[in-house]
């Protein structure tokens, strides 16, 4: 009885689990699909890219990404009798509807306000102003947002974890165990499914988002300071101007968190040849700052008007031109 009872328990073990392997072979869990590699079915309009780690596949596939944005400039190469364009670039606090470019867009009359309303990984975003000017685009005034959130994605999977597959899609390289389990990891849906959900699978494991109000560490550091350097050279051959925004975060202006990420990134930037306008103080003094924000921590229509206030100033201090806004 012991021995038929032990053979039973083997085979049903055995049905389990093979019928767990070929489950996870035909339908991976969705939250895997950005490590799969070739094995991924995810698709895309990306192919690699040296400086930014991705970019889009080619002029016209950027262009067919982004026709409603586009279609209001035309050709971009022509602005004669136009208003002069400043280009924002950014996440939600940028893009989503009602934010900053929004914001802008209504209440400065003397410009063209180009955005693209869309919130894209940092390294594709940063891509997309180099594939712009070059084609183009001439604005008076590139604004780059950064925020601590933004480099949540790109410190868990450092640069040189980013892959594109041959289907265009924006993948990344799995941390693997350490021999041999990497093989039994590589070679077993079930096992890679198991490694992944431990979290260990991400690029840089030591990554710690709850310090990146207070420092930047390495690779990090060196990775936006790659980014970064690849705008400014790209600005730089087409004399545009680049101001990078260091919009403060909720936790920052009405809890106290440090600043220790604008103080470093200012450092950088301003290294690289950057304006950057970082408005703490005037959220921190404001009278009631809770004001500012709305429940899912975005500003609110009154942060919005300040920190525009703020970039308007800002323009005005550093721009020689009579018709500055």
């Amino acid at each position: 009885m012991p021995l038929w009872f032990a053979v039973g328990w083997i085979a049903a073990a055995t049905l389990v689990l093979t019928g767990g392997e070929l489950f996870l072979r035909a339908v991976p869990p969705t939250e895997l699909y950005a490590y799969l590699g070739e094995s991924s079915p995810l698709t895309g309009p990306y192919v690699p890219d040296p400086t930014f780690g991705v970019t889009y596949r080619s002029w016209d596939v950027f262009s067919a990404e982004n026709a409603e944005h586009l279609r209001d400039f035309g050709a971009l190469s022509d602005s004669s009798g136009a208003l002069p364009i400043w280009a924002f670039f950014g996440n939600s606090f940028v893009q989503a509807p009602g934010m900053l470019a929004d914001v802008a867009r209504t209440r400065v009359r003397t410009r063209r306000i180009f955005n693209l309303g869309r919130n894209e990984p940092l390294p594709v975003r940063l891509a997309q102003i180099r594939l712009l000017l070059d084609h183009g685009l001439h604005p008076e005034r590139i604004f780059v947002e950064l925020m601590p959130v933004d480099l949540l994605l790109l410190g868990e999977q450092p640069l040189a974890t980013t892959c594109v597959t041959s289907k265009g899609a924006l993948t990344y390289e799995p941390r693997l165990p350490a021999p041999p389990a990497d093989w039994l990891v590589g070679h077993s849906a079930l096992l890679r499914t198991a490694w992944f959900r431990t979290g260990r699978h991400r690029g840089n494991p030591r990554f710690n988002k709850h310090t990146l109000y207070e420092r930047i560490d390495e690779p990090l550091l060196s990775d936006v300071r790659h980014l970064f350097a690849g705008v400014a050279r790209s600005a730089q051959a087409h004399d545009v101007p680049v101001t990078v925004v260091l919009i403060p975060s909720y936790h920052q202006v009405l809890f106290g968190a440090s600043y220790g990420f604008q103080d470093t990134m200012t450092a950088v930037l301003h290294a690289q040849g950057f304006d950057v306008l970082d408005p703490r103080d005037a959220f921190a003094k404001h009278p009631t700052p809770a004001t500012l924000f709305i429940p899912d921590k975005h500003l609110s229509d009154e942060g919005n008007a300040l920190l525009l206030a703020e970039l308007l100033s800002h323009v005005q201090a550093h721009d020689a031109s009579p018709d500055a806004p």
